[in-house]
């Protein structure tokens, strides 16, 4: 593919009209990947001397 060639290409993305359905397995692997993709730290539960009670 030579320089000029792509200068004159542009790029068609294609979305869907809505959200895909994905079941609660994929959701949970989704969620897994975006968590792995930030630095944000993410807690797995409430923080030692916080109650729980509300």
């Amino acid at each position: 593919m030579s320089a000029e060639y792509s200068k004159n290409q542009g790029v068609q993305v294609i979305l869907p009209a809505g959200l895909p359905a994905v079941s609660p397995a994929v959701a949970r692997g989704l969620l897994a990947i975006l968590i792995e993709l930030t630095e944000v730290p993410v807690l797995d539960g409430p923080a030692e001397g916080v109650s729980s009670d509300g």
